[in-house]
């Protein structure tokens, strides 16, 4: 009896235990924006984002009210979207207000888009989010500016007689370049923050600068604080990547188990050939038009060449499409951490295809599909 009544009060103890920790790890933040012309409000996590998970958002459309709510274990970066409401910009594309989340977060974001042509307002916590503003304050003006004459530009088109072509494009690129200028400045101000680890992120991600222009950055990080974080982790594989992964250098380590069918895998094994290693995701489309060709040219070269995928992926929609068209070669999905490839190539475009030679070193990288890749491909073996 007293066992048993030992092991039930070990249950309550466990179950109270999980309950308490999942509490601990919710976030809430109440918005009151006033004027605010949304049809819907969207929201996205960027990072770990797999390890977060939101509540369904319900949008009080008269009041401009509406709750964020969730769980996230870590902080997080988290873009919130104003479905038709156009006067919200920030760090990446699209109508967003961003956010920083993170475990026990209370937050309330209040403003007033009356009579106003963009918003710059955001949560305050006397942390992260009040960091985040300050990049909001700085940015959205001239995102602001950006955007107008990128719209008159594509009301232009292609019409070479319109006077103001040449004066709006010439506009347009200073503008850009003032944006970037924001930004990079941002980050080195705030180099320790969640808001600027993700900002270099995006910026690396988009191809806005060149990994280089970063280096002085991040390898100055107090790694006290984010250093085990995914944003520093995936900015610094970057842009060692972008140093590591150039033609010429030997090809970083591809040791996993983060395989089609959980084997390990290692790109060692497959020395003695040419490798191509093929950067696709299932929502890429020429990527997936792509994969039939490769194919096609590793089994009419087999004794020569080796095929290894690198997926960005929702893993259910990898599994599924690996199964459906019976991709015979190794297949790895990139995740976080040593398994962040994306990171550690640098790869900022999709398709991006690597070639290996037979000694482990890069000899091309390209972005895009072409028949170029294969005449190449076709010479280096033939000179092999």
């Amino acid at each position: 009896m007293k066992k048993r009544l030992l092991t039930l009060l070990s249950v309550i103890f466990i179950l109270t235990s999980a309950a308490y920790a999942q509490q601990a790890n919710n976030f809430e933040v109440k918005f009151k924006i006033d004027g605010m012309q949304a049809e819907w409000i969207t929201s996205m996590f960027y990072g770990e984002k797999e390890i977060a998970t939101s509540d369904k958002i319900e949008l009080d459309k008269e009041k401009g009210e509406f709750i964020f709510s969730g769980y996230t274990p870590v902080p997080m970066v988290a873009a919130i979207g104003f479905g038709r409401d156009q006067r919200f910009f920030g760090i990446g594309h699209g109508a967003h207000i961003w956010l920083v989340v993170y475990p026990g977060a209370k937050l309330s974001v209040t403003g007033s888009l009356k009579d106003k042509k963009f918003a710059n307002f955001g949560a305050k916590d006397g942390g992260e989010n009040d960091i985040m503003g300050i990049l909001t304050q700085r940015l959205v003006p001239i995102s602001y500016q950006t955007s107008t004459v990128g719209s008159q530009l594509r009301k232009i088109g292609g019409d070479t007689n319109n006077p103001d072509k040449e004066r709006l494009e010439k506009e347009y690129e200073q503008l850009k370049k003032e944006q970037l200028k924001v930004k990079i400045d941002f980050a080195a101000e705030y180099k320790n923050s969640i808001a600027a680890l993700y900002l270099m992120e995006n910026m690396l991600i988009y191809s806005e600068v060149d990994p280089s222009q970063l280096r002085p950055i991040i390898t100055t990080v107090d790694i006290s604080k984010y250093g085990k974080s995914y944003y520093y982790n995936t900015v610094k594989s970057r842009v060692d990547g972008a140093v590591a992964a150039v033609v010429g250098r030997p090809c970083p380590e591809v040791k996993t188990n983060s395989t089609y069918d959980g084997s390990t895998f290692d790109l060692k094994s497959l020395r003695g050939k040419f490798v191509i290693i093929d950067f696709w995701g299932t929502w890429c489309g020429p990527c997936v038009a792509g994969i039939p060709h490769l194919v096609e040219f590793r089994n009419n070269n087999r004794e020569k060449v080796e095929l290894v995928g690198i997926a960005s992926d929702d893993m259910k929609k990898w599994a599924d499409y690996i199964q459906k068209n019976n991709l015979d070669y190794p297949n790895i999905l990139s995740r976080g951490g040593d398994d962040d490839f994306v990171a550690k190539f640098n790869v900022q475009g999709y398709p991006t295809k690597l070639v290996i030679d037979p000694n482990g070193i890069i000899v091309l990288r390209e972005t895009g599909e072409s028949e170029e890749f294969y005449v190449k491909m076709k010479g280096m073996i033939k000179q092999n």
